[in-house]
């Protein structure tokens, strides 16, 4: 029996009525043509001399986007399938029966050829097409679009690394394994003034180093002897920085990185700064620093020295204002028990405010000592427990006046870095400003605790409900002799404050005060934390 023709149709290879069974393939052989064309990835399209289409696979209508309905009425030709293209605009703008026809009289050349397309989607088709000895030719279509995504994404990625590589005034260099010079800047060529021509693609480190050495970069040598050992080096490609003197006078600092791809050492990266400048500004600023560290050994020189001397002036003075500030008071007392009844009331009265403001005068006397000599000499540094310290204070305080009522609310574990008998001071007078200030009160209610750390600095505050002071004359806390209270109301000198604000910041903290007449006080103060200890290896 006499087989018909193949037709193909819907991706399936079938007989033409106008074929012989030799004229084509076999029944068997297209089977397997179908198969193998339909598990493709890409597109494949079959035409026979005629330029009719006798195979094709479903990819290829996919990436062209053919419609059933071009199929409708069998195999279409390839003047059908131009014909349908231009109509849509595959080939832009133009006669569509005219484009359909140079279609077809390019495919008549049966030439191989490879193009691109774009489709008006935006998809980009690579078309290869093949001759076939029996006429007719063979068509893969492949989708490309990402491929060309990613090359134009190279390119402008491209476009970017040379424009930044170029606009580093630092000189940059990437050698491969093999000392090839893969990349380079304008800034290296100009840093190392090479000659015209040497950096061209090809360049080997080698290459540069024989110019180098040739122009006297490395001074007298031997060139080829000197270009072996460079090159014998790089080839280690070890981490390097290295400082050179070039013969113009400039200095350059090289820096080299070994270059690892995949895990493997495939070259290394060098780059090349000018440090000129930067060299004599440090040079000049170790002169400077040389000058200052003369200029502050001899003035901590003349501050001792005048500290001995203010020393020696303060007990100087406090001896002299001393001596007749008892003999005021001896003299006064001894009126008093003595001529009492022969002085007036208001004499005995001149005499009593003699003997207290006599008192008083010892006191500031005996303040500004102590500020004097708190504001002065080395600090003994020791991780001290404020809060067992505080307690301490506390204690005494209440002992002297076992009468009164209070609530201490000293919270526990809070240390400090400080002087202790220093720490002491500032907590004896902020504790005793708390009690002094609160002891019209029925029952006084004290609170030390920590409120967090900053730089290093632990921050503490001290609350009471006592008499508090008015905000506007804040500014004056901390003022030597400056007091808040008027002297009947609360005893004191005003220098306590000042003392604890000095005491502080020779630590290198602080301390500020808020209240409210009648509402209380807040001071806050910081002190260094206590240093965390390193662990002790085993």
């Amino acid at each position: 029996m006499r087989r018909g023709p193949v037709i193909a149709c819907s991706g399936k290879i079938r007989h033409r009525p106008d074929q012989t069974p030799g004229s084509m393939l076999s029944t068997l052989h297209h089977t397997v043509l179908q198969s193998i064309i339909d598990h493709l990835p890409s597109g494949v399209t079959m035409f026979d001399a005629g330029q009719r289409l006798v195979a094709y696979n479903q990819q290829a209508r996919k990436l062209l986007d053919f419609p059933d309905e071009l199929f409708a009425h069998g195999m279409p030709t390839l003047y059908d399938f131009a014909l349908f293209n231009a109509r849509r605009g595959e080939y832009g703008p133009g006669n569509p029966e005219q484009q359909a026809q140079a279609v077809s009289d390019r495919a008549r050349s049966l030439q191989p050829h490879v193009f691109e397309r774009q489709r008006p989607d935006g998809t980009v088709i690579e078309i290869r097409g093949t001759p076939l000895p029996t006429g007719g030719f063979v068509s893969i279509y492949t989708d490309v679009t990402e491929r060309k995504r990613s090359e134009q994404e190279t390119r402008r990625l491209a476009v970017y690394l040379d424009a930044v590589i170029n606009a580093l005034p630092q000189g940059v260099t990437v050698i491969d394994e093999h000392l090839v010079i893969r990349l380079w800047n304008r800034s290296f060529e100009q840093l190392l003034d090479l000659p015209e021509g040497l950096m061209k693609p090809g360049v080997t480190f080698e290459d540069v180093a024989r110019s180098n050495a040739q122009r006297g970069e490395y001074g007298e040598v031997d060139v080829e002897a000197k270009v072996v050992e460079a090159a014998a080096l790089a080839r280690q490609f070890l981490p390097h920085r290295l400082i050179r003197q070039r013969p113009n006078g400039r200095t350059l600092e090289i820096v080299g990185s070994a270059l690892s791809i995949d895990g493997q050492i495939r070259g290394f990266v060098t780059t090349y700064t000018d440090v000129t400048e930067l060299r004599e500004a440090q040079q000049a600023l170790e002169r400077l620093n040389a000058e200052l560290d003369q200029r502050v050994t001899e003035r901590t020189r003349a501050l001792q020295d005048l500290n001995k001397e203010l020393e020696s002036f303060t007990y100087s003075v406090s001896h002299d204002l001393r001596t007749p500030l008892r003999s005021i008071q001896g003299f006064s007392t001894l009126l008093l028990e003595t001529e009492a009844e022969k002085l007036s009331e208001q004499g005995r009265t001149s005499l009593q405010r003699i003997q207290s403001n006599a008192g008083r005068m010892g006191s500031l006397i005996t303040d500004l000592l102590s500020m004097a000599q708190h504001s002065r000499g080395d600090l003994d540094l020791q991780q001290v427990n404020l809060s067992a310290m505080a307690q301490g204070v506390a204690n005494d305080l209440q002992r002297a006046d076992p009468d009164r009522q209070a609530d201490w609310r000293i919270v526990p574990g809070l240390w400090v870095q400080a002087d202790p008998g220093l720490l002491r001071l500032v907590l004896q007078n902020l504790l005793g400003n708390a009690w002094k200030y609160t002891a019209r009160r029925d029952m006084a209610v004290i609170e030390l605790s920590g409120s967090g750390e900053i730089d290093r600095m632990c921050w503490f505050e001290l609350q009471d409900n006592g008499a508090g002071f008015d905000m506007q004359y804040a500014d004056q806390l901390f003022q030597p002799f400056q007091r808040l209270h008027r002297p009947h109301e609360f005893e004191g000198t005003g220098i306590g404050l000042a003392i604890v604000q000095r005491i502080l910041q020779r630590h290198g903290g602080s301390i500020n005060g808020q209240a409210e007449i009648g509402q209380g006080a807040l001071f806050r103060f910081c002190l260094p934390c206590v240093q965390a200890q390193a662990p002790q290896g085993l």
